[in-house]
This record gives C-alpha cells, sequence and structure tokens, in this order.
C-alpha cells in the first residue's frame, strides 16, 4: 500500500489535472501518465474480461491494462463463478479526471493501482499470469468478429469482439464478449484514447 502522504498529494494534483478547462481529454490522459510515473505510482486504467479458445477448452482471462504494461491473469474456478464480468471503461483515477460524475472520495483506493502485493497474490493464488510491457507489443489489432452477428426484432449486433496482441514472440487472441465488457465503438474509444500503442483492425 502506498503512503498517506503520497496518496495526498495524488489526489491535490490530479484535482489539478481535473479542473483545467483548457486542457483536452488527451491532453489530461498525458498529464496523468506523466504524474504517474513521478510518484512511481502503476494505476489501473482499463479492464476488460476475455478468453481464450484452444480445441480442447476454453480459458477465461481478466485483462488489466496500466500505465507501463498489459497484465493477464487467467481466472480461477472461484473467479470464474462469481465474477459478473467487468463493463470496458476506464480505471477509477482516469474516470475521476475526465468526468463530472464521480468525486474523489468515490475512488476504492485498492482497485485503483496494481502494488507489488497484489502482483504476489495473484501468484499465491494460482492465477498464472502474463504480464507485457507495452514497448514490447509489435502490434494490437481490435475489431468486431462479425462471425458472432445475431439479429432480431430491434436490429443486429455483435456478440463479440477480438483483440490480438503480438510481441516479437508471442501472439494472444482473446474474444471479448459484449455483454460483458461493452459495444465495439466504446471499447475502441477507449482503447485509442488511454493507451500508448497504435490500435488497428486488421
Amino acid at each position: 500500500m502506498y503512503p498517506t502522504t503520497v496518496l495526498s498529494e495524488l489526489e491535490i494534483n490530479l484535482r489539478k489535472i481535473k479542473s483545467d478547462s483548457k486542457m483536452s481529454d488527451s491532453q489530461k490522459i498525458k498529464m496523468f501518465y506523466d504524474l504517474m510515473g513521478v510518484q512511481n505510482i502503476e494505476p489501473i486504467v482499463l479492464r476488460l474480461s476475455g478468453y481464450i479458445k484452444s480445441k480442447l477448452m476454453k480459458i477465461d482471462y481478466l485483462l488489466t491494462f496500466t500505465t507501463t504494461r498489459i497484465i493477464m491473469v487467467k481466472k480461477n474456478k472461484l473467479r470464474k463463478l462469481t465474477d459478473p464480468g467487468f463493463v470496458a471503461g476506464i480505471g477509477p483515477y482516469l474516470y475521476y479526471i475526465l468526468s463530472e460524475k464521480i468525486e474523489y472520495s468515490d475512488i476504492k483506493i485498492k482497485d485503483s493501482f496494481i502494488s507489488k502485493e497484489q502482483d504476489s497474490a495473484a501468484a499465491a493464488e494460482d492465477m498464472p499470469q502474463v504480464s507485457i510491457k507495452y514497448q514490447d507489443i509489435k502490434k494490437m489489432v481490435f475489431y468486431p468478429d462479425t462471425k458472432t452477428l445475431v439479429s432480431n426484432m430491434l436490429g443486429t449486433a455483435v456478440k463479440e469482439n477480438v483483440l490480438i496482441i503480438h510481441t516479437g514472440k508471442e501472439k494472444y487472441e482473446f474474444k471479448l464478449p459484449t455483454g460483458k465488457n461493452g459495444p465495439y465503438n466504446k471499447t475502441l474509444y477507449w482503447l485509442k484514447t488511454c493507451l500508448p500503442v497504435k490500435i488497428s483492425d486488421k
């Protein structure tokens, strides 16, 4: 856990960014990344719920995007039963500076950043994880899976989107159910706006 003095200083600086009406959202996000780097805090920027499908089974993952990396954690059996999914969107700190709907007091500190204790706990709970630094990503692709297109009286909709992450050594292909993560356009907007990686559609 970070010292109270650091978090108090963080609150002051986040308030300054939030209240600056002259800055655009992209400028505020840039300031946010710089601030977190200076204070050595790794905040959660975005969180998504997806799975990788192999020939034998479907493996569920929690994808956590921070200011420096992507953390892919396999969900254990208990979490798969109790986890209702995560709505596509930004982490608490970033949401705070970009939205008028949230006050600083609404932020749950434990859900806002990644600590060494959290990394250790994930390993101890038999939740294998892969961590990828943004500079190691060669390509990131995000597109709607038209094979999951369904139609009804209300219209048509895609049930899943696809996120592919290419590194120099590996390729990770995740299916992201829209019921847990939201529609394609919303998720694409946050991926493009909040991450320091170019997002392509093919």
